[in-house]
């Protein structure tokens, strides 16, 4: 048996993708799975270029079943002839297609980002999905083989990088891909940013940008009615400023977009500074770029204050210079969004004052900071197979019943709208889930909640919002697990202090013996 692979960059690539397949040069193909699509994939290059297998001409090439564990041999023992080869004209080609179908799967799954992780040996390509990293191809156990999708990224693709792509130095830009989305072919756009690591590795992350083609109604985001209302008074208040927070992708540019959308039109000059515009908003929308020495966001917004705005979205707030900005904006008359990253809505006023160095004076001032919103985003039970209280004891593990069972018993109100996820999942989705709904707590503030912020007394300010009846991102969570809408180790994973457990019993359970 004669078990030399046939090599080209092409057929590489399909090993690595797969790692089901191979070719060898007496025409066999080695599969350890029949119905991969590696099989076909092989046969339709060898019929497009016949000179890969010259001595095979016109035969028909043969599919023998192996196991995996011998692919995986032959793959390793070739490891060296599987480099890739620098980036000629060819190469370039095969890696243009490996990274458009890269983003195209990551299309077909829906997915909100994808990473490239390159590490010291293999090729990580990944997938966010409903806020859960999955795996959307193998790992490939080849470095330059993530080394080449970067180089051909920020050298070839990318458009507004930050300069040359080296493997050492930090990046950034923009992508702008045709593929199909909804089997219709359209312009997906795509935040790019490069990090290098250890051993010659680093990661690149893409953020797809316009996933969404319409902008969803405020109504739309898993909001209370209440919420909504809140928003759009302070929307039409005449002056003052809103903070949206939260982790990294957890809706508030969304949440932004969907408040202008209802502003436009209605007799007030609106503009956005975004580091990129990701929605298209019919307003006038900068994407920030930095100038020399001087923040883009401080410096774009020095310069809309000749520019007659009524209503101006800051984009992040990073630092002392654009904190300032947005309190100085807020300060003339103007509506002021923007966003920062906290853990919570009270977080927002120590996270200014003893963080970004913003007088609490300032903070505190009557009628500046209006609203102050923190959102996060949870994964959605799957209405086909999510679970009863009763169902339970068939899908999980002891310890877990245990801790469903404590909290439960614990809940007060109505009990019988909750449900859990399916493990197992069904065909309509990933692991008893499919999309996500926001979870939101606001603060409304007045001037006893400044005075609060400006003695520093947080602990206080909590106990005060909770009498005037405050409504935590716990206590939303708490609604959508009644209502069935979402599962409480889910929303644990998000919100804290979901399932109570003190500390007493932790330390006690920590030297609990396994049962034999």
């Amino acid at each position: 048996m004669n078990t030399e692979l046939v090599l080209s960059d092409e057929l590489k690539s399909i090993y690595f993708k797969y790692q089901s397949a191979i070719l060898t040069q007496d025409g066999q193909i080695y599969t350890s799975d029949f119905t991969t699509n590696a099989i076909d994939e092989i046969k339709a290059l060898v019929k497009n270029y016949p000179l890969l297998l010259p001595e095979q001409l016109g035969q028909r090439l043969n599919v023998v079943l192996c196991e995996q564990n011998y692919l995986s041999s032959l793959l390793e023992e070739n490891k060296g002839e599987l480099q890739p080869l620098h980036l000629d004209d060819d190469r370039q080609s095969e890696v243009a297609l490996r990274f458009s179908a890269l983003l195209q799967t990551a299309v077909d799954k829906d997915s909100s980002d994808v990473h490239i992780e390159l590490y010291k040996a293999e090729t990580r390509l990944l997938a966010r999905v409903d806020g859960r990293m999955v795996h959307i191809e193998k790992t490939i156990p080849n470095h330059d083989y993530g080394l080449s999708l970067f180089s051909y990224l920020f050298t070839d693709k990318a458009v507004d990088t930050d300069d040359d792509f080296y493997p050492n130095k930090i990046n950034n830009g923009r992508v702008i891909i045709t593929l199909k989305c909804d089997e219709v072919r359209r312009d997906t756009i795509w935040r790019a940013a490069y990090i290098p690591a250890k051993d010659k590795g680093g990661q690149v992350t893409l953020r797809w940008l316009n996933k969404s083609e319409h902008i969803p109604l405020l109504t739309e985001l898993g909001w209370e009615r209440g919420h909504v209302q809140a928003m759009r008074d302070f929307a039409n208040s005449p002056s003052g400023i809103c903070i949206l927070t939260g982790q990294v992708g957890s809706g508030k540019t969304t949440v932004i977009a969907a408040t202008l959308s209802e502003l436009k039109g209605k007799g007030r000059s609106i503009n956005t500074l975004e580091d990129p515009v990701e929605f298209d908003l019919g307003v006038i929308q900068t994407s920030v770029i930095n100038q020399g020495d001087e923040d883009g966001f401080f410096a774009y917004s020095k310069a809309l204050l000749r520019h007659d705005v009524d209503i101006e979205s800051h984009g992040e707030i990073r630092d002392n210079k654009g904190a300032m900005s947005v309190c100085r904006k807020g300060e003339t008359g103007q509506i002021m969004f923007a966003t920062m990253h906290t853990s919570s809505s009270i977080g927002v006023s120590h996270t200014f004052i003893e963080q970004m160095h913003v007088p609490k004076s300032i903070i505190s001032a009557p009628n500046l900071m209006k609203l102050w919103v923190y959102q996060t985003l949870v994964r959605v039970l799957c209405p086909h197979c999510k679970l009863t209280h009763d169902e339970l004891s068939d899908h999980y593990d002891k310890y877990t019943l245990a801790k469903l069972n404590h909290w439960h018993s614990e809940l007060e109100g109505k009990l019988d709208g909750i449900r859990y996820k399916n493990p197992k999942g069904c065909k309509h989705c990933t692991e008893g889930e499919k999309g996500r709904t926001s979870l939101v707590e606001m603060i409304v503030l007045d001037n006893e909640d400044r005075l609060f912020i400006s003695n520093q007394d947080y602990l206080g300010w909590e106990i005060a919002l909770k009498a005037k009846g405050f409504k935590s991102v716990q206590d939303h969570a708490l609604l959508k697990i009644k209502r069935g809408d979402i599962d409480i180790l889910t929303a644990a994973g998000q919100v804290n202090n979901l399932i109570a457990q003190s500390s007493a019993n932790v330390y006690d359970s920590l030297f609990d013996e396994e049962e034999e």
